[in-house]
């Protein structure tokens, strides 16, 4: 399925000091600036919740969150292999974020490693490892390196995934025990990215499609692959988490398709984030992401010219569900990551064949550009990053002391009402729910009325972003115009603490 060039490639131990290599650039630049603390985001309490009912043998959806009907800030459970990943750290070290972050930052070191083996075959090993510190050391990763999740998880896990797939699926219909051997190998990491990111569904598709194109058939290895990855997600899908809790933020419309996939591939704009001021960083970002862009869609065109491979149909089709998936105004730009490398790898193959049709003096001239654009912009970007604790964050002293507030102070049976509502289930210990979908006096009366809400949680200042990415002075307008119903229990610089005291008239 793949194309060799004609390079000398690394072999053995000089490969293998290179990747070492590479992995001690990338933990250098990263581990050693990792800020204390971590912001409002709670997915990660969602994960950590169910990481400790796996410790406990407790259910695994049994977090205190109650999912409203919109259910914008998480579904009921999120997939398994995240929390299975991170229960030894945590039945070791406790929830310690920092620990978690570090975790992030081996992921992206063996992400890299993984890119580099599945593009060393098609640019040759000094592209692939360029290409591949290019993505490790965006600035990108200088915001998102501080935000313990499992998107380098599942960035590596699909990288690994594509590799085997490049190497072994060819479209044989042998049945022996090295194909098959090699089909449960291909099956069992394709369902652990999967379970990681419900997206990676589409691995095995796409690796099915290629074959079907290129081979008019599909392989053993293949359907072994896909006969296992299938009994994973079956079992699953029976005892931890299923995919129902998305079903509802799917859209079939075409303008909510088109917006989601315009935003997406925007998204890939964040690799040449830098650290320059006002209008500089928007104007470099820009220029950059454009250039590379067009090398991107002529490396594309001419990839598929040559043949197709699993890259070429994986990449749109990865876009499919992401393009159907609605979560209004917050468009996840981490979803993007699996196709990071990839993109450049289309760039870099662009700007080669274009550099190769042009004069010499023009084309290294191109390069030597574009080299000197890409160092300012992430020099600036490391050398300007924000340093020093995460504040106003989750482990901020405001947020410590609102979550004692509520843990200590009000009743066990208390249901609060966040915009971050898995935060304030693990970290406050009570039950909660989110206000997200729920805009009007009646819809709000409604919710608190039917789920027996007796504390309203209110973020100040930037943290009402923080609570609410879409209407972030809702809640504070709210419980102003009902201030009889709703009084203050307790209040710091960052959040106020309301007690519900009665349900308005009109509103029962």
């Amino acid at each position: 399925m793949n194309t060799p060039v004609r390079t000398r490639l690394l072999t053995g131990r000089a490969l293998a000091l290179a990747l070492v290599l590479l992995c001690v650039v990338i933990w250098c630049v990263h581990a050693p600036f990792l800020r204390s603390g971590h912001d409002w985001s709670d997915d990660i309490a969602q994960y950590i919740s169910h990481a400790l009912n796996l410790i406990a043998s407790r259910p695994y959806g049994d977090i205190g969150y109650i999912a409203n009907p919109w259910a914008i800030p998480g579904p009921a459970t999120y997939p398994p292999v995240y929390p299975l990943l991170i229960a030894p750290l945590i039945a070791l070290w406790g929830a310690d974020l920092h620990m978690l972050k570090l975790l992030g930052v081996v992921m992206l070191c063996a992400s890299a490693c993984a890119g580099v083996l599945l593009l060393r075959g098609r640019v040759g090993d000094r592209a692939a490892l360029a290409i591949m510190a290019l993505v490790a050391l965006s600035p990108y990763f200088v915001g998102f390196r501080d935000e313990a999740r499992p998107d380098t998880v599942f960035l590596f896990l699909t990288l690994i995934a594509l590799w085997l797939a490049d190497r072994w699926c060819n479209g044989r219909l042998r049945w022996n025990a090295q194909l098959v051997a090699q089909g449960i190998a291909l099956g069992v990491v394709a369902y652990l990215a999967y379970g990681t990111r419900s997206v990676g569904i589409v691995i095995l598709p796409a690796v099915l499609a290629c074959e079907l194109l290129t081979r008019r058939r599909p392989g053993t290895v293949s359907m072994v692959a896909a006969a296992v990855a299938l009994a994973f997600a079956v079992v699953q899908s029976l005892t931890l988490h299923g995919d129902g809790g998305y079903a509802h933020l799917i859209r079939f419309d075409a303008p909510s398709i088109l917006s989601n996939a315009k935003a997406y591939v925007l998204s890939l704009s964040v690799l040449f984030k830098n650290g320059l001021p006002a209008p500089f960083d928007t104007a470099l970002r820009a220029a950059l992401f454009l250039a590379a862009s067009v090398f991107a869609v002529i490396g594309y065109v001419l990839r598929l010219r040559r043949g197709v491979s699993v890259l070429e149909v994986f990449t749109p089709l990865y876009m499919v569900p992401l393009s159907m998936y609605w979560i209004g105004t917050m468009i996840q730009q981490r979803y993007m990551l699996p196709l990071f490398p990839i993109y450049l790898y289309y760039a870099w193959t662009g700007l080669q064949w274009l550099c190769g049709r042009l004069p010499s003096r023009v084309g290294a001239g191109l390069g030597g550009a574009l080299a000197v654009a890409l160092a300012i912009g992430y020099l600036s970007g490391h050398l300007n990053a924000p340093r020093g604790p995460i504040d106003p964050g989750l482990t901020s002293p405001g947020g410590q002391a609102l979550l004692a507030e509520i843990r200590l102070h009000t009743p066990t049976d208390a249901v609060v009402l966040s915009g971050r509502a898995r935060a304030v289930a693990l970290y406050a210990e009570r039950t909660s729910l989110s206000p997200y979908g729920y805009r009007s006096d009646a819809e709000l009366w409604r919710l608190i009325r039917d789920n027996r809400v007796s504390h309203v949680m209110i973020g100040l200042g930037d943290l009402a972003t923080d609570m609410d990415y879409e209407h972030p002075d809702d809640l504070a307008r709210f419980a102003a115009r009902f201030p009889h119903a709703l009084q203050q229990q307790y209040a710091n610089a960052d959040f106020r603490l309301m007690r519900v005291v009665a349900i308005p008239e009109g509103f029962r």
